[in-house]
Protein backbone atom coordinates (compact mmCIF):
# COMPACT_ATOMS: atom_id res chain seq x y z
CA UNK A 1 0.00 0.00 0.00
CA UNK A 2 2.66 2.63 0.76
CA UNK A 3 4.21 1.78 -2.30
CA UNK A 4 1.26 2.29 -4.70
CA UNK A 5 1.32 5.48 -2.74
CA UNK A 6 4.76 6.47 -2.75
CA UNK A 7 4.71 6.08 -6.63
CA UNK A 8 1.21 7.90 -6.98
CA UNK A 9 2.57 10.74 -4.79
CA UNK A 10 5.72 10.64 -7.54
CA UNK A 11 3.74 10.67 -10.34
CA UNK A 12 1.94 13.96 -9.23
CA UNK A 13 4.80 15.48 -8.38
CA UNK A 14 6.56 15.23 -11.61
CA UNK A 15 3.43 15.72 -13.02
CA UNK A 16 1.25 18.91 -11.56
CA UNK A 17 -0.61 19.36 -14.56
CA UNK A 18 -2.65 16.35 -13.23
CA UNK A 19 -3.32 17.42 -10.17
CA UNK A 20 -4.45 21.07 -11.41
CA UNK A 21 -6.99 19.23 -13.63
CA UNK A 22 -8.31 16.86 -10.90
CA UNK A 23 -8.22 20.24 -8.67
CA UNK A 24 -9.61 22.14 -11.24
CA UNK A 25 -12.50 19.76 -12.27
CA UNK A 26 -13.70 19.01 -8.67
CA UNK A 27 -13.92 22.88 -7.44
CA UNK A 28 -15.48 23.07 -10.65
CA UNK A 29 -18.50 20.78 -9.41
CA UNK A 30 -18.79 22.83 -5.92
CA UNK A 31 -22.03 25.44 -6.16
CA UNK A 32 -20.62 28.18 -4.59
CA UNK A 33 -17.78 30.69 -5.89
CA UNK A 34 -17.42 29.19 -9.47
CA UNK A 35 -15.69 31.87 -11.13
CA UNK A 36 -12.62 31.87 -8.57
CA UNK A 37 -12.19 27.92 -9.49
CA UNK A 38 -9.19 28.60 -11.86
CA UNK A 39 -7.18 30.79 -9.48
CA UNK A 40 -7.90 28.46 -6.41
CA UNK A 41 -6.32 25.41 -8.73
CA UNK A 42 -3.47 27.57 -9.50
CA UNK A 43 -3.17 28.42 -6.05
CA UNK A 44 -2.79 25.08 -4.74
CA UNK A 45 -0.69 23.94 -7.74
CA UNK A 46 2.11 26.60 -7.22
CA UNK A 47 2.87 24.58 -3.99
CA UNK A 48 3.68 21.62 -5.91
CA UNK A 49 5.17 23.30 -8.57
CA UNK A 50 7.88 24.44 -6.21
CA UNK A 51 8.63 21.13 -5.56
CA UNK A 52 8.17 19.57 -8.90
CA UNK A 53 10.28 21.91 -11.03
CA UNK A 54 13.75 21.26 -9.03
CA UNK A 55 12.50 17.61 -8.99
CA UNK A 56 12.27 16.83 -12.60
CA UNK A 57 15.59 18.74 -13.18
CA UNK A 58 17.00 16.67 -10.75
CA UNK A 59 15.01 13.58 -12.14
CA UNK A 60 16.46 14.40 -15.68
CA UNK A 61 19.48 15.93 -15.52
CA UNK A 62 20.59 15.10 -12.10
CA UNK A 63 21.35 18.99 -10.96
CA UNK A 64 19.55 20.40 -7.56
CA UNK A 65 17.91 23.87 -8.15
CA UNK A 66 15.90 23.51 -5.19
CA UNK A 67 17.38 26.28 -3.55
CA UNK A 68 18.02 28.20 -6.93
CA UNK A 69 13.90 28.18 -7.35
CA UNK A 70 13.48 28.97 -3.95
CA UNK A 71 15.91 32.44 -3.90
CA UNK A 72 14.43 33.02 -7.20
CA UNK A 73 11.02 33.32 -5.30
CA UNK A 74 12.29 35.59 -2.47
CA UNK A 75 13.30 38.07 -5.24
CA UNK A 76 10.33 37.64 -7.20
CA UNK A 77 8.61 38.87 -3.76
CA UNK A 78 11.21 41.54 -2.79
CA UNK A 79 10.75 43.16 -6.62
CA UNK A 80 6.27 43.03 -6.35
CA UNK A 81 6.63 44.25 -2.76
CA UNK A 82 9.17 47.30 -3.88
CA UNK A 83 6.77 48.09 -6.91
CA UNK A 84 3.51 47.88 -5.06
CA UNK A 85 5.14 49.96 -2.27
CA UNK A 86 6.55 52.90 -4.84
CA UNK A 87 2.98 52.74 -6.71
CA UNK A 88 1.11 53.03 -3.34
CA UNK A 89 2.11 54.36 0.06
CA UNK A 90 -0.02 51.90 1.86
CA UNK A 91 0.29 47.96 1.26
CA UNK A 92 -2.18 45.30 1.35
CA UNK A 93 -0.81 42.56 2.16
CA UNK A 94 -3.01 39.82 0.94
CA UNK A 95 -3.08 41.29 -2.82
CA UNK A 96 0.52 41.26 -2.78
CA UNK A 97 0.83 37.52 -2.15
CA UNK A 98 -2.19 37.12 -4.07
CA UNK A 99 0.17 38.75 -6.97
CA UNK A 100 3.24 37.68 -6.05
CA UNK A 101 1.83 33.77 -5.80
CA UNK A 102 0.09 33.87 -9.56
CA UNK A 103 3.17 35.41 -10.99
CA UNK A 104 5.08 32.19 -9.81
CA UNK A 105 2.90 30.26 -11.15
CA UNK A 106 3.25 31.74 -14.41
CA UNK A 107 6.61 31.56 -14.19
CA UNK A 108 7.05 28.08 -12.45
CA UNK A 109 4.40 26.38 -15.16
CA UNK A 110 6.42 28.38 -18.46
CA UNK A 111 9.96 26.64 -16.34
CA UNK A 112 8.13 23.20 -16.20
CA UNK A 113 6.94 23.28 -19.39
CA UNK A 114 10.18 24.45 -20.84
CA UNK A 115 12.04 21.50 -18.82
CA UNK A 116 10.43 19.33 -20.45
CA UNK A 117 9.89 20.40 -23.93
CA UNK A 118 14.13 20.94 -23.79
CA UNK A 119 13.99 17.01 -22.87
CA UNK A 120 11.70 15.94 -25.56
CA UNK A 121 14.00 17.44 -27.87
CA UNK A 122 17.02 16.17 -26.17
CA UNK A 123 15.53 12.50 -26.84
CA UNK A 124 14.23 13.04 -30.14
CA UNK A 125 18.15 14.14 -30.80
CA UNK A 126 19.48 11.07 -29.42
CA UNK A 127 17.21 8.93 -30.93
CA UNK A 128 17.72 10.38 -34.32
CA UNK A 129 21.70 9.71 -34.10
CA UNK A 130 21.44 6.58 -32.61
CA UNK A 131 19.83 5.01 -35.67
Amino acid sequence: MMYILSIFLHFIVLCPVILFLIIYSLLKKLPKKREKVFGRAADITTFLLFFSVPESVHFLWGYDIGFITFIFAIIIAIVFTIIEWRSTKEIEILPLFRKIWRFLFLALTITYVVIWIIIIVQRIILYVTMT
